[in-house]
Parts: structure tokens; C-alpha cells; sequence
């Protein structure tokens, strides 16, 4: 067997037949041996010129290759690893149908999809199309190649090396096989044998042990996804860091900062779970004295030494940005950082918690181990920084989707965003951003599981280009699930194993069920709410308070802060409420069920920004709820005929709204306690809740109260 070692053990003096005898200890599995050897390919001008990656000649000499032997799978199947090479990735697909036409049952076709089904972001069945392609020919060196990148990703690693192994026993001249073997296979095999040196040779000089030592760290991180941009040193078995919020606005967080200290300055890094190590300014590297040499990457610095709360890194390789961030922010800090840790993003709770991981035997990393402490979590893919998770969209398909934190709003491809809709046109609406740049909003929502969380009808997703992330991962996904769906979630994440769990916030008075929150004990069952529900209120006397984001009973929380503006000003001696002005509750419980009724939402707002005072206290109850225009249905023909039709609120005008419809069957504008005005599904008991608050009832699988609804108030008497 070829070593093909770059024998880092000459230059330490250590003897290359220990890492000889490594390989040894490593023979070829029984079906490799057992397969008949390859012949050499012929040299032909297409397979020199993708040895030699020169794939656009290769295209060109393969495609020519093909036009003379249509029905020659084995030229079919280069051009489809050439095209992929080249990023065409539609073309490629398009090739295997033809392969597939041909000869739907050969190991060679059945290869050449999964390679496509990997490229395309669906590794689970592309291991299932490999099953199929070594159960035609076991023999099929490829295969195994294929099989290899999808266990990476997968974090088994060693499985990976054994069927790259297995692949180079078979077919050691294929290019891509050699490459794989000698940048993974190749250093763990060195590792071993310097670990095996080091353990016997007990009078190695200690300045050639701590080389061999350096060595070793060096060559781990090809062995799997571990991006290392900084080396931390081992000092802190765990550690809790605060995390500052940013705002977009004074009401809205968008975003959590972690503090770091660089050589000369302190930096509010925003945490990123998408982003790689450290990015931030050029003139914060300036000023910190980082300036780039001659060997770092392009847009890196060196920074000797990076300290964060109790942890310090070394040698982290800085990215340089030269346009300032926006909101006046110092750079990003990826969670990649704390790979050798379990990383608890707690964002609910603004805190970032590193712990152990449990403890696993050996040096290189080997498959994801089946632990008790990590039962509870989910199997993600991890390519470089990124944690991969495949989600259920609109119970319909999986695709992969990246875990970022550091976006405002998830995003969707055009292309997935369609395969899922039943929007056929008018598909998004531009959006004018601060900064004056216009994005894309999809106008339907989708429907999102992953991970044991189930978030409905979730809208302001983006359109997404994946070009970037395609080209950075050799991926495609299909978006990014943001912060505005992160947020309110807790993130256990270990890289290392390619896990993750996804909780919501525990709190003492709920209890975790199904991707949701129930409130527990029934608080009212001792206790005696008012009746003076029992009165219509004149519509003038009342207060009309527009939903700003949609409240989802299926990922809500009791506790949860609820901000409502008020859209009518109201006055009383001790406070007037301005029209502009906030008004702010948070719930009560939570709920959501599949049984019809049994979903719940309860909420109280006690809060206001009376003139003068920014958050008074106030003894606000809600009588009733409208729906938002695009939902409201029922008041459409009595609306007069200059709004009718418009995309008028309730409130924006005055006289003739408020009618039968706040209160069927009584006087003219007036309220009547509990009305629920557009909204088919939902009912109201404006005392129902935990502590006499209301609470809100669907026969739906959730309570959702979209954004633009309507709460009609009424302070109670005093204020």
C-alpha cells in the first residue's frame, strides 16, 4: 500500500516505520480485498485535464467523449463530477436523467445522483441512493467516495476515513480519491504514529516531544469540520458570559453583543452562529495594533491573544473588514469559537453558557457517539462554521436550513419558497431598508418543525440568494432561520458531535410540551374576576392598541413582554395616552394543541407611556379583538364607500365602524365584552386567564393574532 506520507516524523526524528506499522494496524476492510483490481485508466486528454483541474477543458473534452458514446455511463458519470467541480449543478442533474434513462440500475447512475442529491443539500437521501448503488456493485470505488462526504458532514468521522480507505484500496488513481485519502487518511494515520512514538520513546529531546505535540494539533482539524481560527487554552472547564442587547430601535432588540477584549481594546462583538471565529473593522485592527503579514490569508490579521470573560485564545486569525458594520458595531463573533465546548446560546436570558463535553477515548475524532447526556438532542449536519438543520416546511419537504443568529430575518430561495406556496403570483413585496437598500418579502408564511419546534404561519421571510454560502460549503441550502425566529429560543449546541437541542425558555410556572408552553395550575380557580365585563362601554370611551408582531400561542411563553401602540389618544386626569404612543403587557400562558379548542393564549397589559412617564403602571383590561384588513371579513359591507375595500383599520376613522359588529345585537357604537370582530376561529373571555387576564381560545392548532390586529381596552374606573 502506498504510504504517501509527508513524513512529518524525519523531521522530528521519530522513525517513519511507526507510522508504517500504524497503517498496518489499519488493513483494508475484507470487501476491498475481495474486489478485483483496477486496471490503470488510459491517460485520454479529459482525464488529464480534471487531474490536472482543468475542469472547463475537461467539460469540453467529455462532452465530446459523449457525443460519440451516448450510452457510456463511465464518461457520463465524469462529466457529471466535472460539471460539479465547476459549480453546475443544474446541469449535472440534468445529466443523471439522462444516465438514469439509460440505466436506472447501475452502481455507476446511482452514484452520480447521490453525488448530485449531496451537492443539492439532502444528505439523507443520498445515503439512501448509495445503499442502492453498493448493493449493485459493492466494488464500486466511488460509491464509497460518496458515502465518505456525506458521514463528514454527518459527524461521523470515522466511518469517513474507513470508506475513504476503502475507496483508495480499490481505485487509488482516481483523483478525487487520492485527494481525499491524502488530506484525511493520510494525517490521521501520521497522528497515530507520532502518538505511538511519543508513548515509547521516553528520552525524545523535550523540544522535539513539544514539536511532535504541535504537530499533532496541527494536522486534527482536517480530520474533520473544526475550523480553528483560534487556539484557546484549556485553563476554563466552563464558563458564563454575559450577552448585551443591540437595538434597532428603542423598543426593538435585534441582535445580542459579546464583550472581547483584544491586545489593546475592549469590542461588542454580535454573537453569530453562522459567522467563523472573529470579523471586525480595520480600524479597530489598527487601533489594536493588528496589521496583516506577509503569510496571512487575504483580509486577516494575527492576533496573538484574545480574551473573553475568563477565557483567553491565542493566535486567532482575525477577519478584517474595511467598510464600517452598520449600527455603529465593532464586528461579529461566531460561536465557532467555542467548538471545544457544549455552547448554550440563552438569549432569552442574555447569557452565553459553556460546558463540558463528555469525554470520548482517542485522539482523532471518530463517530458521534451515542451518549445519555445527549439524548435529548438532534442530529444536524456541520459543514465548516455552519450548523445545518434540516426543516419541515409546510408539511411538505425537508431542506436544509443554517442556524444565524446574526441576520434579522430568515430567509428562503425563490426556488423552495415556490415548491412549498400555493401564492402563484405577485410572490414578494419590496421593502425599503434603513440603509436604503430593498430586499425581498415573500407574501405568504410558511409553516416550520425542526428539532421538536413546531412555528406556524411565521411571515416576513426574505428571498435568498445561496450563491455565496453554495460556493463557500459545496452546499446548497435552502435559507437561513434568523434571529427573528431564534430569539425567543435556547441553543445547545455541540459541534463537535453535530448536535443540537432547541428549547424554549423554562420558567417556574410552565412546563414544556411539544414545542410549546402551558401555563400550569389554574390560578383562577380560587380566585373571583371581576364581572364588570358584564357593561357595554361606548366605542369613544375605549382604547385601541395595534398589534405590532404576530403573537403565536405555539412559541410564546408566560412572561414573554408584549408591546401594543396606541392608535386613538385618550385622555383621563392622572394620564394621557398619546396616538403613537406604547402600551406594554406580557402573557399569561400559552398553548397549543392539536385538539380542537384546547389552544390558548391569555395576556395582560398593565404598562403605558402616559404623557410625561415612560412606563406607567395601569389598570387596563381587554374587552374585545378585531382582526387586521387582510383577515377581517365581517365588517366589509358596511364600511362606508370611500374605505371600503382600503386597507383601513377599524380606528383610522370615526363614526359608523364601531357598530354591530363590537356589539351584535346591542346599541350603536358600543363595545360588548369578549367580541372578537374577523376572526372565525378565535373566541375571548376577557377574564379567563391566569390572575383574571384574557384569554384568548382557537380551534385551531395554535392562537395566532396577526399583526395589525386590533385589542379594544377600557381602563378600570380611578384612572
Amino acid at each position: 500500500m502506498p504510504v504517501g506520507l509527508r513524513c512529518i516524523h524525519r523531521l522530528l526524528q521519530v522513525p517513519c516505520l511507526i507510522a508504517i506499522s500504524a497503517f498496518a494496524g489499519n488493513a483494508s476492510p475484507g470487501q476491498a480485498q475481495s474486489c478485483p483490481a483496477l486496471k490503470a485508466p488510459a491517460d485520454t486528454p479529459a482525464f488529464v485535464a480534471y487531474r490536472d483541474a482543468h475542469y472547463s477543458r475537461a467539460e469540453d473534452l467529455y462532452g465530446q467523449d459523449l457525443s460519440k458514446r451516448p450510452d457510456d455511463l463511465q464518461i457520463a458519470a465524469a462529466l457529471v463530477q466535472t460539471l460539479l467541480h465547476e459549480g453546475e449543478v443544474a446541469r449535472a442533474s440534468s445529466q443523471v436523467e439522462k444516465m438514469m434513462a439509460t440505466d436506472a440500475r447501475s452502481a455507476i447512475s446511482l452514484t452520480a445522483l447521490a453525488e448530485v442529491q449531496l451537492r443539492q443539500g439532502e444528505p439523507w437521501v443520498t445515503l439512501e441512493t448509495l445503499k442502492s448503488a453498493l448493493s449493485a456493485n459493492p466494488c464500486y470505488a466511488r460509491a464509497h467516495l460518496i458515502r465518505s462526504r456525506a458521514l463528514r458532514i454527518d459527524s461521523m468521522h470515522a466511518s469517513e476515513r474507513a470508506e475513504i480507505q476503502t475507496a483508495y484500496d480499490m481505485d487509488p488513481i482516481d483523483p478525487d480519491i487520492r485527494h481525499a485519502w491524502l488530506s484525511t487518511v493520510s494525517p490521521a494515520h501520521e497522528i497515530e504514529g507520532i502518538q505511538q512514538g511519543l508513548a515509547t520513546m521516553k528520552d525524545l529531546a523535550p523540544e522535539t516531544r513539544q514539536k511532535a505535540q504541535i504537530s499533532m494539533l496541527e494536522m486534527l482539524p482536517l480530520l474533520s469540520e473544526d475550523t480553528q481560527t483560534c487556539k484557546i487554552l484549556p485553563t476554563v472547564e466552563s464558563a458564563t458570559l454575559p450577552l448585551l442587547p443591540s437595538y434597532l430601535d428603542p423598543k426593538h432588540v435585534d441582535g445580542y453583543r459579546l464583550e472581547v477584549q483584544l491586545p489593546q481594546t475592549k469590542a461588542s462583538l454580535e454573537i453569530d452562529t453562522a459567522a467563523s471565529g472573529i470579523y471586525i473593522t480595520r480600524a479597530l485592527a489598527e487601533q489594536n495594533g493588528l496589521h496583516a503579514r506577509p503569510d496571512d490569508p487575504p483580509g486577516t490579521v494575527l492576533a496573538e491573544s484574545v480574551r473573553i470573560g475568563p477565557l483567553e485564545f491565542r493566535n486567532c486569525i482575525v477577519g478584517v473588514s474595511e467598510a464600517p458594520f452598520s449600527g455603529k458595531m465593532d464586528g461579529f463573533i461566531g460561536t465557532d469559537i467555542f467548538t471545544s465546548y457544549l455552547v448554550t446560546l440563552n438569549q432569552p436570558q442574555s447569557k452565553l453558557v459553556l460546558e463540558p463535553l463528555p469525554r470520548l477515548p482517542g485522539i482523532l475524532p471518530g463517530d458521534r457517539p451515542n451518549l445519555p447526556e445527549l439524548r435529548d438532542f438532534t442530529r444536524v449536519y456541520h459543514r465548516e462554521q455552519f450548523l445545518l438543520i434540516p426543516v419541515m416546511l409546510n408539511s411538505k419537504t425537508s431542506k436544509l436550513f443554517a442556524l444565524d443568529t446574526g441576520i434579522r430575518f430568515s430567509t428562503m430561495t425563490s426556488d423552495v419558497a415556490h415548491s412549498v406556496s400555493t401564492t402563484k403570483i405577485n410572490f414578494t413585496n419590496t421593502v425599503q431598508t434603513v440603509s436604503g437598500a430593498k430586499l425581498q418579502v415573500y407574501r405568504d408564511s410558511f409553516n416550520m418543525q425542526f428539532a421538536d419546534i413546531s412555528l406556524e404561519h411565521q411571515s416576513h421571510v426574505l428571498e435568498f440568494d445561496p450563491s455565496a454560502i453554495e460556493e463557500h460549503t459545496g452546499l446548497q441550502i435552502a435559507g437561513m432561520l434568523g434571529f427573528d425566529l431564534l430569539h425567543s429560543l435556547v441553543l445547545h449546541l455541540d459541534y463537535r458531535d453535530g448536535l443540537v437541542k432547541v428549547e424554549t425558555p423554562d420558567t417556574s410556572n410552565t412546563r414544556h410540551s411539544g414545542g410549546s408552553l402551558t401555563a400550569s395550575a389554574t390560578e383562577n380557580e380560587s380566585m373571583q374576576c371581576p364581572r364588570f365585563e358584564e357593561r357595554d362601554l361606548p366605542t369613544d370611551s375605549t382604547i385601541a392598541a395595534s398589534v405590532m408582531n404576530l403573537l403565536d400561542s405555539s412559541h410564546l411563553k408566560p412572561g414573554k413582554e408584549i408591546v401594543v401602540k396606541v392608535l386613538n389618544e385618550w385622555q383621563s386626569d392622572k394620564c394621557t395616552l398619546p396616538a403613537g404612543s406604547m402600551l406594554y403587557g406580557h402573557v399569561t400562558a400559552a398553548k397549543a394543541s392539536r385538539n380542537p379548542g384546547e389552544s390558548e393564549l391569555a395576556l395582560v397589559i398593565d404598562h403605558g407611556e402616559c404623557s410625561g412617564e415612560s412606563k406607567k403602571e395601569l389598570p387596563l383590561k381587554i374587552l374585545a379583538l378585531v382582526a387586521p384588513p387582510s383577515e377581517f371579513v365581517g365588517l366589509h359591507s358596511i364600511l362606508p364607500a370611500e374605505v371600503r375595500g382600503g386597507a383601513r383599520q377599524l380606528s383610522d376613522t370615526t363614526g359608523g365602524l364601531y357598530d354591530d359588529n363590537l356589539n351584535p345585537g346591542g346599541q350603536p357604537h358600543t363595545v360588548h365584552p369578549g367580541v372578537v370582530a374577523g376572526y372565525k376561529d378565535v373566541k375571548l373571555d376577557a377574564v379567563g386567564g391566569p390572575a383574571c387576564s384574557a384569554r384568548f381560545t382557537s380551534t385551531e392548532p395554535s392562537v395566532r393574532l396577526w399583526t395589525g390586529s386590533e385589542l379594544i381596552l377600557t381602563m378600570l374606573a380611578g384612572h
